[in-house]
This record gives C-alpha cells, sequence and structure tokens, in this order.
C-alpha cells in the first residue's frame, strides 16, 4: 500500500464513524460567506487537471459572470482525488470543509454514508433528472434519490488496430462477446505474432469484466438495496475467465503494462497490441498520436442483456456540515448549470469526457466514428443492478486487492490463488468498514 494510501485508509477509520454520527442528521448550519458586492461564496474544491482544468475553469468563469453581484464560485485544485478526499476527511473534523466537492466514481458510496452531503435531488427543484443518461443517473442513485450531479463522465470502450485485425481475419462482431474478444486476442496473436489485446492492471477493469459478463462485483446484487457484504471475486464464472487471461499472457497473446496506463496506450500506438481496453477519455491521447493505422472505438463485449459498461469519472456534492441554506442552494445553482446539456456538450467537445445528458447527447454534430461508438454506448448501456457497480464505501481500498490479483496472474501465478487472496483482502476491507459505518 502506498503512504498516501495509508494515510487515506487510517483517516478514514478515525473520521468515517465521527463523520457519520456528527453529520448524519445535519441540516448544515454556518454563517453564509458573500463578497463585497452581497454574492454568496461558495468554495468548490476540485482535481481536475490539463483539458479538464482549462474547460473547468472556463464553466465557472462563465457561471460568475452570468451570476454577478448572486453567486461567486471559487474554484481550487486539492490536487488528486485521493489528495482531496484526504483533505476533505481530515477537514470533517473541524467542520472546515468546501461547500462543493469534485469527488471521483470511487468515493461516491463513502460520500453518501458519511452524511456531509445533501442529496441532489433534495435541492434539485425544476431540474430534470430524467434527462441524464439514464446508466449515469443509475450510477449515483441510492435509495431512490440521485445524491451528486454527474459532472465528467468517462466509460471503458475497446480501441481496434483494424489493420491487424483484418490480417488475423477478425471482425469487429467477433469482439462482442467476453470470450470472443479472448479468441480474437489469441488468433491475432497466432497469425501475427503480436500480442491481440492489452490492459493496465487497474481495478476498475476487473469491476468491468463482472460487468461485460453480467455478474455483480460485490454482494447482495451490488450493494443497491441492502449494504454490501462481500465481494464476488471466486464465483466459478470470474475463475475461469480469470484462468484464461492468465493463459493467454503466458502465451504472450495479451500485453503486460502493469500498472502503467501509459505503457499499454504506448503498446497499441506502436503497433504491439491490436486491441486496447481503455477509458474513452484516452480518445483525445490517440486522436493527438495520430496512429500510421486505422483504428475504431468498440463499445464493450456484454455476454447478456443486462452486462453493460459501468460509468467512470467523478460527480459534484452539495455539502451540508457547516453550510447555510443559502450557501448550499448557491452550490446547487452551479451543480444543475454544470447538469444542462450546454455545458456538458462543451465539457465533451473539449475534454472527451462523455455528456452526462441526454439532451447533450442528441445535439452533438460532426462526430467521428470513434466518437458515435463512444456516445452509442452510454446512450444505449441498461441501467440496472449490474451496470450500478459495486455500491460500497470500501471500494476504493478494497481495489488494492484484486488490482494486486490482476498483476499476478499477469506475472504467472496461479489464478484461483490469486482470486481467492484478493476474495479475502476485499472482503476484509468490506468487513472494516460496515462495522466502522454501523452497517
Amino acid at each position: 500500500m502506498s503512504k498516501l494510501k495509508h494515510v487515506i485508509a487510517v483517516a478514514t477509520a478515525a473520521a468515517l464513524s465521527t463523520t457519520l454520527v456528527a453529520c448524519g442528521g445535519s441540516s448544515g448550519g454556518g454563517d453564509t460567506e458573500k463578497t463585497a458586492d452581497g454574492a454568496v461564496v461558495v468554495d468548490f474544491w476540485h482535481s481536475a487537471s490539463g483539458a479538464a482544468a482549462t474547460t473547468l475553469e472556463e464553466i465557472v468563469n462563465d457561471f460568475n459572470n452570468e451570476h454577478k453581484g448572486e453567486i461567486e464560485v471559487r474554484a481550487s485544485y486539492q490536487g488528486s482525488y485521493e489528495d482531496a478526499i484526504a483533505k476533505f476527511i481530515a477537514s470533517v473534523q473541524t467542520s472546515d470543509l468546501p461547500a462543493l466537492l469534485q469527488a471521483s466514481d470511487v468515493q461516491t458510496a463513502y460520500l453518501r454514508d458519511s452524511g456531509v452531503a445533501t442529496p441532489a435531488q433534495e435541492l434539485g427543484g425544476d431540474y430534470n433528472f430524467y434527462n441524464l443518461m439514464d446508466v449515469v443517473g443509475n450510477y449515483y442513485t441510492f435509495d431512490g434519490k440521485i445524491y451528486s450531479m454527474p459532472f465528467m463522465v468517462s466509460q471503458p470502450a475497446i480501441y481496434t488496430n483494424d489493420t491487424e485485425l483484418a490480417a488475423a481475419g477478425v471482425s469487429h462482431d467477433d469482439l462482442s462477446t467476453v470470450n470472443g474478444l479472448l479468441d480474437a486476442a489469441e488468433k491475432i496473436h497466432d497469425k501475427t505474432g503480436k500480442a491481440g489485446l492489452t490492459f493496465h492492471h487497474s481495478g476498475w477493469y476487473m469491476e468491468q469484466f463482472q460487468s461485460m459478463t453480467g455478474q455483480y462485483m460485490c454482494s447482495p446484487e451490488n450493494g443497491v438495496d441492502t449494504a454490501a457484504t462481500e465481494f464476488n471475486l471466486t464465483s466459478p464464472e470470474t475463475e475461469e475467465l480469470w484462468k484464461r487471461i492468465g493463459e493467454l499472457y503466458s502465451k504472450g497473446a495479451i500485453h503486460n503494462p502493469g500498472n502503467d496506463g501509459s505503457a499499454a496506450t504506448g503498446a497499441f500506438l506502436a503497433d504491439q497490441a491490436a486491441i486496447q481496453l481503455n477509458s474513452s477519455g484516452n480518445y483525445g491521447n490517440i486522436v493527438s498520436a495520430n496512429p500510421n493505422f486505422d483504428w475504431s472505438i468498440l463499445s464493450l463485449p456484454r455476454d447478456t442483456d443486462e452486462a453493460g459498461a459501468v460509468p467512470g469519472g467523478n460527480s459534484l456534492w452539495a455539502i451540508k456540515e457547516g453550510h447555510s441554506k443559502d450557501t448550499q442552494q448557491a452550490a446547487w445553482e452551479f451543480m444543475q448549470y454544470v447538469g444542462t446539456d450546454e455545458v456538458q456538450k462543451k465539457i465533451f467537445d473539449q475534454t472527451g469526457y462523455l455528456p452526462t445528458t441526454k439532451g447533450a447527447g442528441e445535439s452533438l454534430a460532426d462526430l467521428t466514428e470513434q466518437q458515435e461508438s463512444l456516445i452509442a454506448q452510454i446512450q444505449n448501456t441498461p441501467s440496472n443492478k449490474v451496470t450500478a457497480g459495486c455500491k460500497t464505501g470500501a471500494l476504493n481500498s478494497a481495489r488494492n486487492s484484486y488490482q494486486s490479483a490482476m498483476s499476478s496472474i499477469a506475472n504467472g501465478s496461479d489464478s484461483k490463488t490469486a482470486l481467492d487472496e484478493a476474495q479475502q483482502g476485499a472482503d476484509a476491507e468490506i468487513t472494516s468498514y460496515n462495522e466502522r459505518a454501523g452497517k
């Protein structure tokens, strides 16, 4: 475990139960800070960098100009998502919290359980939550309420080197199921001597393989209706899948980039691996690299009608602890602003993050074929308990266990042993979390 992750784990252990007790029933409080011209100040902690940061700054400036004298959003960069949540957890003790927090998808259940945020749907007023993409709204829904405003959303997809696929006699249709994808990787290797597939060892992909095969990541039923109590890493289907993946690593049919996403992308661009699993956000990197082969983006394989890609990315949380009703309402005004079709279209055009709203998706024009595939996937991903993802506040810490298993399998360890160890480690995290949270 990295030093930062250890700090977060310790801080969470100390703060979570306090947060739940101290904040769970709070309705806010605190003074309303205003500027000299009477605008309500909204402190906004974010973790956006690169193109996303530039776009975020433009969105904040546009909003402030439209609400001059009424609301002033003050955005401040807090480092990575892990840096920001560590600072946030530490600040819970003093109630020195921002009115708005940008948090990653993996932090969703923790923030919901903490009780420090007012559910977005309780602030909603006239906002049309039904305009959110079904799978996106589903991810952020607990007990029938959407808790945060989806901001910059992504999904994994398949990037294909069509020149290599053609040389191996593999079609796009062959990649519509997980077994089809793995068969194609093996066929490409047999025909060309190159790796057929690459993806870096992020726990996110373990979760996506579960959803691609129509399985829950945790039980019961991804924790949607009742608190999750264990992970689902040792089902016969999962064990058989990762046994096959391990065999393909050993054969060279799957390229091993380790934990480095840029190494996986590098292998794809260098014509060393014909297919890459990566985030929709990688689209811009591939375009910028201008590969010397024909390439496409395809939806993830789906083995069942319930299967599909679980969303990633981030969302905005209205923090009630330490903030007046006026401040919370001002924060909500910004949240619903970023949830408009116009702003979501801007985010897609400038960053590669996917639009969160149906209206934005329908209004996009002049798209490349690759972009059309990304939009079609998020529009057509079914909304159900499988694609809701595993709803537990232990998800971030549990990922360490199954990410380690992925690396072990890629490096030749017995897949069943690796998954058994991952199950034990992940279950220990969820048990510890549930005890602290009183679940």
